[in-house]
């Protein structure tokens, strides 16, 4: 094992310390507040990175840290325990508490919509959904954590995604692998997203983004009127609205490099563009919600019903499944 530019056996490294105080993984329950009895799982490396997974909420991360700086996004509602959440109504920005990754789907993502007198709220209910069959595992090389959520209904859908997170215990790296099973003999339209959230300290003016190379899009006129700038981002607005972008990456194998050369702190996101083809944007400004949100995902975010009229056409036939998923490397990187 390699730690901190030496060498070590198991049993050298044994001899010197309990390896909790190197790397770890805890599971936790939080005690007070809107966030009382979501269960967590707590994850260190010897490397510097420190994370939080959320078993409440798919396995997504909460927390993300490196070498003491955060990167991630945390809303003003804090952390909210899905027990408190609604997703039957349009209370979204009411419950939503941000995080690093927020995973959104399976049958919606963007605005929430009606579909032959089916509700599907915004960005769907998977990222709210607490996940079972829960498992956590540490060794010297490898933490592992795995689980598994459903979406379902009585005379409906029954689609399960398998959740797989790999860190290196020595490592500055989370892979995520997901599987998304039908576990009916019904075709069911699929709509996935990863909103992959970036806050202060890490957001900040000195913030370098570099995108994919391809086509790059405005939502809204807005958006359109600043799409030279799309990369730049500012100190707080007051009242700015927010900027969303679409990117279409020319490649196949897709990497968005971010670089706070402040901080000396470079996380770089990989994924698979053959079935995340739209990359989303969301560069929020706005004072009291400065965000950026990296988006791979299947659609462009118009919600389920205005998908499938305009012909999106990501089907999971009966007792078939998809695979999805992305890297988020972070380095320390000094200009």
């Amino acid at each position: 094992m390699h730690f901190f530019g030496q060498e070590y056996s198991r049993r050298e490294l044994l001899k010197r310390c309990n390896s909790d105080v190197l790397y770890r993984a805890r599971r936790i329950e939080l005690a007070d507040g809107r966030g009382r009895g979501q269960k967590l799982v707590e994850v260190k490396t010897s490397a510097g990175l420190r994370a939080s997974f959320s078993e409440d909420r798919c396995l997504d991360i909460l927390e993300l840290e490196y070498k003491g700086i955060n990167l991630a996004f945390l809303s003003k509602n804090g952390i909210i325990s899905s027990a408190l959440t609604s997703p039957e109504t349009d209370d979204f920005t009411k419950y939503c508490s941000g995080g690093f990754l927020f995973t959104c789907g399976l049958r919606n993502t963007g605005p929430s919509c009606c579909v032959d007198g089916e509700f599907f709220p915004l960005h769907g209910r998977i990222g709210i959904t607490p996940a079972e069959s829960v498992s956590v595992n540490v060794n010297e090389d490898e933490i592992v954590v795995s689980g598994s959520v459903r979406e379902t209904a009585l005379f409906g859908p029954c689609l399960e995604m398998s959740r797989k997170i790999t860190i290196p215990s020595n490592g500055t790296k989370i892979v995520i692998s997901d599987t998304i099973e039908n576990l009916t003999p019904d075709t069911e339209t699929i709509l996935f997203l990863y909103h992959i959230n970036f806050g202060f300290p890490f957001l900040s003016e000195e913030l370098e983004v570099e995108f994919p190379k391809g086509e790059v899009r405005g939502r809204t006129p807005f958006a359109q009127e600043n799409l030279e700038r799309h990369t730049k981002i500012s100190p707080p607005v007051d009242g700015e609205p927010e900027q969303v972008f679409f990117h279409l990456p020319d490649d196949r194998d897709a990497k968005v490099s971010l670089l706070n050369p402040k901080l000396g702190i470079r996380a770089i996101i990989n994924y698979d563009t053959s079935n995340l083809p739209v990359l989303t944007q969301w560069k929020c400004m706005r004072s009291g919600d400065y965000a950026l949100g990296i988006e791979p995902g299947t659609s462009f975010l118009h919600g389920r019903k205005e998908e499938i009229e305009n012909g999106y056409d990501i089907q999971l036939p009966g007792f078939g499944s998809l695979k999805y998923g992305f890297t988020i490397s972070l380095e320390e990187r000094w200009m």
